[in-house]
C-alpha cells in the first residue's frame, strides 16, 4: 500500500461508504470528501463529516502508518490543525493535534475491496509492456479518445516548457530558438543532442546576412560542425575550409564538441547530408520563424520543407569529401517533413500562441495536428496491436505520451485508462 493508492481510492469513493465507523467505534459519516489538494498541506481539504453526533468542516490526511503523522512532523505544522480526520492503512498509534487534541481516525483497510487491490497489484508488478495490456480492451473505446484528447494537449503543453526555456536563455530570440529547434529535429532521436549543439553554435544573425551568399553560410554550418580540414583533396571542401577560416577569426565562432553518430545508420540519413539540407533550408527557401507564424493551411507547412534539389555537389554525395555515390535529389522525404511539422511548425505555433495569448496560433497548431496523418514508429504500431489505433498526429502523439509518462512509469493512478480498470467490477 501506498499513501498514492489510498489517495486515489479515496477520491474515487472506491471503498465501502456504508456503515463507516472511527477507530474509536463512533459512527461516521463522509458528506464531502473533499477537494484533493496537489500542493503542501493536508491531502483533501474543505471537507465534511458527521462523527457521533458532532458535525465537522476542515481537511482529510491520509497515510499508511498512523505513525506517519509524527514521521511527517505534521504536529509542529500549523497548516494541519484543521484535520478533522486521520484515514489510514494501518492503525499504529494514537495521534494528537498540536493543542493536544486527539485527532479522529478512520482504518481504510477493512472498507476495500481485495479485488481492487489485487488489479492494482497485478498491473504494478507485470513483466507486460504496459502494465494494464491484458484488459485494455474493456476500455470503452470512447473514454480511450477521449483520454488521447487530454494526452495530446499535455504532450504540447510539455514541449513548450522547453521552448520557453530556450528563450530565456537566449533572450528572448524567437529566430534563433527557432534554428536550435529546426537542427535538433533534423538530427532525429540518434544526433539529435548533436545538431541540437550546432543550432546553438551557429551565429543566426550573422548567416541572416549572407542568406543569399551559399558558399558563405555552407562554410559556417560545416565549419562549425567540425566537417571541415585543411588537408582534404576535394575541391570544394578546401574552399569550403578556407572560407570558415576567414569568418571563424572575424566573428569568432566555435567548433562544436559533440560527437557524431553514424553507426548502423542508412546514408540519406547521415548528418553531413542532414546538413546541406538545413543549408538549403536556410538559404533556397529562407526558411525563418515569420514563415511559420504566417501559414494558413497544412500543404503550404508542407512546401517549407521540399527542397527541389541539393546544389550540383551534393546531387551524388552524402559526405562533403571523397567519391560521389548514386545521383540524388537530397529531397527531405514525405514522412520526415510531417514529423517536423509536428515537432517544428506545430510546437512553434503552440509556444507563441501561449506565450503572447494568442488563441488562433494555439488553435491552429492542434488543427494542423489534427490534419496530420498517424507518424509510424514502433509504440503506435504495437498499440495498434491491442486494437488501439490512433487516427491522426494528434492521437499518435497522445499515444506517445501516454506510453513514456504513464505506462513506463506505472502511473497507471492518474491515468485515465488505468483508473477506469480499477474502479470497474
Amino acid at each position: 500500500m501506498t499513501e498514492n493508492l489510498m489517495q486515489f481510492i479515496w477520491k474515487l469513493r472506491l471503498f465501502n461508504t456504508i456503515g463507516l465507523r472511527s477507530t474509536d467505534g463512533e459512527p461516521l459519516i463522509l458528506m464531502n470528501f473533499g477537494q484533493h489538494n496537489l500542493n503542501a498541506g493536508p491531502d483533501f481539504l474543505m471537507s465534511h463529516i458527521l462523527l457521533g453526533d458532532k458535525e465537522w468542516y476542515g481537511n482529510i490526511e491520509l497515510h499508511v502508518r498512523s505513525s506517519d503523522w509524527d514521521r511527517h512532523h505534521h504536529r509542529d505544522d500549523a497548516a494541519y490543525n484543521n484535520v478533522i480526520l486521520h484515514v489510514v492503512w494501518v492503525n499504529d498509534k494514537v495521534i494528537y493535534r498540536s493543542d493536544g487534541s486527539v485527532i479522529p481516525t478512520m482504518l481504510l483497510s477493512v472498507y476495500v475491496n481485495q479485488h481492487l487491490l489485487d488489479k492494482y497489484s497485478t498491473m504494478m508488478n507485470t513483466t507486460n509492456w504496459i502494465p494494464c495490456q491484458s484488459q485494455l480492451s474493456s476500455v470503452d473505446v470512447l473514454k480511450k479518445t477521449m483520454w488521447l484528447g487530454a494526452l495530446s494537449y499535455e504532450r504540447l503543453e510539455m514541449k513548450v516548457q522547453t521552448i520557453f526555456s530556450l528563450l530565456a536563455d537566449n533572450d528572448n530570440d524567437w529566430e534563433k530558438v527557432f534554428w536550435i529547434w529546426i537542427c535538433r529535429c533534423m538530427g532525429l532521436k540518434v544526433n539529435a543532442e548533436a545538431f541540437h549543439e550546432l543550432g546553438e553554435k551557429l551565429p543566426i544573425s550573422l548567416l541572416k546576412k549572407y542568406r543569399s551568399d551559399t558558399l558563405k553560410i555552407e562554410a559556417i554550418f560545416f565549419g562549425v560542425a567540425g566537417f571541415l580540414s585543411g588537408n582534404a583533396h576535394d575541391e570544394h571542401v578546401k574552399l569550403l575550409y578556407n572560407e570558415f577560416v576567414y569568418q571563424q577569426v572575424a566573428h569568432g565562432m566555435e567548433v562544436m564538441s559533440a560527437v557524431w553518430k553514424k553507426l548502423r545508420m542508412r546514408p540519406y540519413n547521415f548528418p553531413e547530408l542532414r546538413i546541406a539540407q538545413l543549408v538549403a533550408l536556410f538559404t533556397d527557401k529562407s526558411l525563418s520563424f515569420s514563415m511559420i507564424l504566417d501559414l494558413e493551411n497544412l500543404e503550404d507547412a508542407r512546401s517549407l520543407f521540399r527542397i527541389e534539389q541539393l546544389s550540383e555537389y551534393w546531387k551524388s554525395r552524402v559526405l562533403p569529401k571523397g567519391k560521389g555515390c548514386t545521383a540524388h535529389s537530397g529531397r527531405i522525404g514525405a514522412d520526415t517533413i510531417d514529423i517536423l511539422i509536428v515537432n517544428v511548425v506545430v510546437l512553434f505555433l503552440f509556444a507563441y500562441g501561449k506565450y503572447y495569448g494568442i488563441e488562433r496560433y494555439i488553435d491552429k497548431a492542434i488543427d494542423f495536428l489534427e490534419t496530420l496523418p498517424v507518424e509510424k514508429n514502433a509504440i503506435i504500431k504495437r498499440f495498434g496491436e491491442f486494437d488501439w489505433h490512433a487516427e491522426n498526429a494528434a492521437q499518435s502523439q497522445a499515444i506517445l505520451q501516454l506510453k513514456k509518462m504513464y505506462c513506463d512509469k506505472r502511473q497507471c493512478l492518474h491515468c485515465r485508462i488505468g483508473a477506469e480498470i480499477l474502479r470497474s467490477g
